[in-house]
């Protein structure tokens, strides 16, 4: 059986370092020529030693520290501690304590994470520094494009340069936080990469809009678009998450989808329920899409001016009917 000597944090819960005590003495202190180095500012520079007495038995001694040697069990500061397993003290604000090396240990935990490396550094292609950088630029250009196209004011490119620096500045603010969370988790910084993957989001967003506003341009009464609309909206918010998941954390492919699904439902579900109690007023004024886009007359599904004059004749003869209608039943 041999003693281990483990140097723990303030708190007492993590291990910093373990020692074996079999070269005795051994000596513990701030100082570099100690055997034990223990980085504490209340910890003299050769503070105590760790010795065999005269029976054999291992000791503490102090050697006129500061501080001294306080032991867990409340009996006070002293200056000379027989060491077992099981003794735990204070050297300054260090904590240690005592281990017999034939302690058992719990069975080692199952390793379902992916390496953090590999996780914190692999994204695709988006791991290429080029990728990133590319993808970090067209995501401002193309709001400020999609932005200026759809307007119709004079004010559209100042109007789009606006929307494109906003919403840099937000990508900006939101990869800093997934950022700092990654270093805190996997110890990497990696705000370009988080930064990336928001760009993509919003470049897909970008598309989809455009195309949204084409099916909505060609089939005004389809009423298909809205659920895919929201399926979409969902899906992209779910792959955003992931990605910063996979970058921030070492979380298993299947936990980091199950918290992007999760994630993206409330906030679909929190958005459908602001447009519905946004669409729940009355009110007399029809709504419509004025939505216009450059393509061929002769591809849309419209008629000519004879079946407009019929279709008006016949809405006439109904409103007439009604006002005849009214005026007998008075």
């Amino acid at each position: 059986m041999a003693l281990i000597l483990e140097v723990l944090d303030a708190r007492g819960e993590a291990v910093r370092e373990r020692v074996r005590l079999e070269n005795l003495p051994l000596t513990l202190g701030r100082g570099y020529d100690n055997d034990l180095i223990v980085d504490d500012p209340y910890v003299d520079a050769r503070h105590a030693r760790i010795v065999l007495d005269d029976t054999g038995s291992t000791v503490l001694e102090d050697l006129g520290s500061v501080n001294g040697l306080d032991p867990s069990d409340g009996r006070g500061r002293v200056t000379r501690l027989a060491l077992k397993p099981g003794t735990e003290l204070r050297i300054g604000r260090t904590i240690v304590r005592i281990r017999d090396s034939d302690q058992p240990v719990p069975a080692a935990l199952q390793d379902l994470a992916e390496r953090v490396a590999p996780a914190a550094e692999t994204q695709g292609w988006l791991n290429a520094l080029w990728a990133r950088i590319a993808i970090t630029v067209a995501a401002p250009f193309a709001t400020a494009s999609y932005v200026w196209l759809a307007s119709y004011e004079r004010s559209g490119a100042s109007d789009g340069f606006a929307a494109a620096m906003g919403g840099a500045v937000l990508t900006a603010i939101w990869s800093g936080i997934w950022a700092a969370t990654g270093r805190i988790i996997v110890h990497r910084f990696l705000f370009l990469a988080h930064i990336a993957v928001v760009s993509c989001a919003l470049l897909a967003s970008i598309l989809y809009a455009a195309a949204a506003k084409w099916m909505e341009f060609l089939f005004p009464d389809n009423l298909v678009f809205a659920p895919i609309a929201m399926l979409a909206g969902l899906a992209l918010i779910t792959a955003t998450i992931v990605g910063h998941l996979r970058l921030a954390t070492t979380m298993t492919r299947q936990r980091r989808w199950r918290a992007g699904l999760l994630t993206s439902a409330v906030l679909v579900l929190i958005a459908s329920a602001a447009v519905l109690v946004e669409s729940d007023t009355f009110s007399d004024v029809p709504e419509f899409s004025g939505q216009l886009e450059p393509f061929p007359a002769q591809w849309l599904p419209a008629g000519d001016t004879q079946e407009f004059g019929s279709v008006a004749l016949d809405l006439k003869e109904q409103v007439d009917q009604l006002a005849s209608d009214s005026l007998r039943t008075r």
